[in-house]
């Protein structure tokens, strides 16, 4: 029986191709080493992986090549959203594209990539989140690197670009950015690319066209920049706490609207601040401990290959034919449904391994008890 067209990827399927990608022994450190990325309320260490010595996982991720893995994990996030796109009725949603920048914190003077930005010394990478409807993926990312000259904001043009417009095409696309990623300079450039709906923070002190400063435009105004003449843009902006005090951020979209829906468009760029929280609390990417630049990129790739089976596991469990979906899994626990549907075998393992283990400790017990009676 044929697939029908919008019919969404088998995540079975795409196991089998990541499987195809590397050798019997590698596959079977590596699936180990997935479950553990999977499994909820543990914590993201080597010695946490039950199948296969820290030691040969260390040797794993600080050789392994996931350049094949990461081409079929992108193959199978662009298939399942563009599923997820033809499957909805009625007026389609945007395609939502988010970019934002986020810091782990270390302390060790030796680890590659770190710098101090923000204040904050550790690795940090800009992320780019996608999402159609309740559907949503990290698609890339690329590092700060200190050894390098590009700023964020190139950062952030490098990995648009890498995706935009070769994997959407014709979907319509709404890029938003807060203001860390602002210039007039990559504005014009996005526009350029063909972004027509662009919602992007601007700094409180940016020069409008007519002499006025940002902060003193209406909600709602349409406005031009200094740096950017002939460019109608349109104002808003948002309250929020900020160390016990309220801070207002400024909001610049390329399409019209009421303060309301200016606001409420790019509130959509919050979505990755809670997807940021799950994979650093839940998916070990705050626990990045490898000392190759090798090791960290295969650490991170992990990270966002297990949060995006956990993300694919939650949006089909939440389908209710027909229905507005009623999410029935938390993202930690779709992470343990993916485990059992996906390796049910490293998990008997992991169970079984448990089970010697106790049996071997109440072996000792009762041996003790024995000896105190005798």
């Amino acid at each position: 029986m044929t697939k029908k067209k919008n019919s969404l990827p088998d995540v079975q399927e795409f196991y089998r191709a990541l499987e195809a990608e590397l050798t019997p022994t590698k596959w079977r450190t590596f699936e180990g080493t997935l479950s553990m990325f999977l499994e909820g309320g543990s914590r993201k260490q080597l010695r946490q992986v039950k199948t296969c010595s820290p030691s040969t996982v260390s040797r794993l991720l600080n050789t392994m090549n996931t350049q094949p893995l990461e081409k079929a994990r992108l193959r199978f996030q662009v298939k399942a959203l563009r599923a997820a796109y033809d499957r909805l009725r009625g007026q389609k949603p945007w395609l939502v594209i988010r970019v934002d920048l986020t810091s782990i914190e270390k302390t060790g003077k030796s680890l590659p990539y770190t710098r101090t930005y923000n204040g904050v010394f550790g690795l940090h990478l800009v992320v780019i989140h996608v999402s159609i409807g309740k559907l949503s993926f990290p698609m890339g990312h690329a590092i700060y690197d200190p050894a390098q000259e590009e700023t964020p904001i190139q950062l952030a043009l490098k990995l648009i670009r890498r995706f935009h417009p070769y994997l959407w095409g014709d979907l319509p696309q709404f890029l938003v950015m807060d203001s860390g990623f602002y210039s007039a300079d990559a504005l014009d450039l996005l526009r350029w690319w063909g972004f027509e709906h662009i919602s992007i923070g601007g700094r409180s002190n940016l020069l409008l066209a007519d002499g006025r400063q940002l902060k003193e435009a209406g909600r709602g105004e349409c406005v031009e920049l200094a740096g950017l003449p002939g460019v109608p843009l349109y104002v808003s902006w948002v309250d929020l706490p900020r160390n016990d005090k309220m801070k207002r951020f400024y909001v610049l979209d390329t399409q019209p609207g009421t303060a309301r829906t200016l606001t409420r468009r790019h509130k959509r760029r919050w979505l990755i601040e809670s997807f940021f929280k799950s994979a650093k609390h839940d998916f070990g990417l705050k626990e990045t401990r490898l000392r190759t630049e090798t090791g960290i990129d295969n650490w991170i790739f992990l990270v966002w290959l297990s949060i995006s089976l956990a993300l694919y596991q939650q949006f089909r469990a939440g389908m209710t034919g027909g229905q507005c979906p009623a999410w029935c899994l938390t993202l930690s626990e779709a992470g343990e449904e993916v485990r059992l549907v996906l390796m049910p075998h490293v998990v008997r393992r992991t169970l079984l391994a448990a089970l010697y283990r106790l049996d071997a400790a109440e072996l000792t017990l009762l041996s003790a008890k024995t000896g105190q009676a005798a």
